[in-house]
């Protein structure tokens, strides 16, 4: 019998320690969020997610980025397709003249028919200066008001604003004795756009060669 009450008190203090031990373990897991006690903590796991959902979130912010570059690109690639290749003759100034050889009814009959020939419209011819006093201006000026449907309307489709342009004029005066015929280059408008836009560029940079094929034509 005494053997039997030993036995008891041995196995009521064994499972006693066991209880204790497995509170503690319980304790500890809650500490470190290893409520399996195998070792893997919680925050561990809770911090890679944060990571992980950070770059989900800022994947399309990259995206975002890289389509604005790519549409600046892209938008550059256009303007720069617009501009016609530069030749072998001479550049166009902003402002483009000649001198001619020809008396100013030759010039103005001749400019006329190359207007016309190249679909241009004349709106107006301005005659300044016709009843001036003074003999020390300039003689025989005059400017030649024209334009060309098409490129109006490319023009001015998303820049109204460029309408002041409009008409584009060629302007006549005499100079030592000759006839000058120039022109202010279409395409200075570029400066003025609010919406820098692919078919307005083109448009006024072929109204540059244009003109200048015209004036060339005449001064030869």
């Amino acid at each position: 019998m005494r053997k039997d009450l030993l036995k008891n008190v041995f196995v009521t203090i064994f499972s006693m320690t066991i209880i204790s031990c497995g509170g503690v373990i319980k304790d500890i897991s809650f500490e470190t969020g290893d409520y399996l006690g195998t070792g893997y903590d919680e925050k561990i796991k809770e911090t890679i997610i944060d990571k992980e959902k950070k770059l989900v979130e800022n994947k399309p912010v990259t995206e975002q980025k890289e389509e604005k570059t790519n549409k600046k690109k892209s938008l550059l690639a256009s303007i720069i397709e617009a501009i016609p290749e530069p030749s072998d003759e001479e550049e166009m100034s902003d402002i483009y003249e000649k001198a001619t050889k020809l008396s100013y009814e030759e010039l103005d009959k001749l400019l006329r028919t190359e207007l016309e020939n190249n679909n241009f419209k004349i709106v107006h011819v301005l005659k300044l200066l016709e009843e001036q006093e003074n003999k020390d201006l300039w003689g025989n000026i005059r400017i030649y008001l024209v334009y060309k449907t098409p490129q109006y309307a490319k023009i001015i489709k998303y820049n109204p604003q460029l309408i002041s342009h409009f008409p584009f004029k060629i302007y006549v005066y005499e100079k030592n004795g000759r006839i000058i015929v120039g022109t202010f280059k279409p395409s200075t408008a570029i400066r003025y756009m609010g919406n820098l836009d692919t078919e307005s560029i083109k448009a006024l940079k072929e109204l540059d060669l244009e003109l200048k094929e015209i004036i060339d034509k005449i001064a030869k």
